[in-house]
């Protein structure tokens, strides 16, 4: 007694379709991974440029004050004051004109 087997043998064939899933989610992966790391880099990239902009500002701003103090500290008005009040000196002056004598090397005047 023996058994026929009458069912034909099916030939197993390599599992490409597995690979393939392993492929498309690494790809998918280093491409959230590089949306990532896109998107850190261009945070940081706009922090650094807005501090640069306020550093910017603040040196414009500090040199804008600068220029008017330096400015107000040149008036006429206020060398004219120092002046009179801390030198003692006076805004008389006189009409007459004073020639003082010039002394050549050699000679005596």
């Amino acid at each position: 007694m023996t058994i026929n087997n009458n069912i034909a043998r099916k030939i197993a064939q390599p599992q490409k379709a597995g690979f393939c899933w392993i492929l498309i989610i690494c790809v998918i992966f280093f491409e959230l991974l590089a949306y990532t790391w896109v998107r850190t880099e261009s945070t940081q990239t706009i922090l650094q440029v807005s501090r640069a902009q306020e550093a910017y500002t603040k040196t414009t701003s500090y040199h804008k004050a600068l220029s008017v103090e330096r400015d107000r500290l040149k008036s006429d008005e206020r060398i004219t004051r120092i002046a009179k009040t801390r030198l003692d000196l006076s805004t008389d002056t006189s009409n007459q004109t004073i020639y003082l004598p010039v002394s050549m090397s050699g000679e005596e005047g």
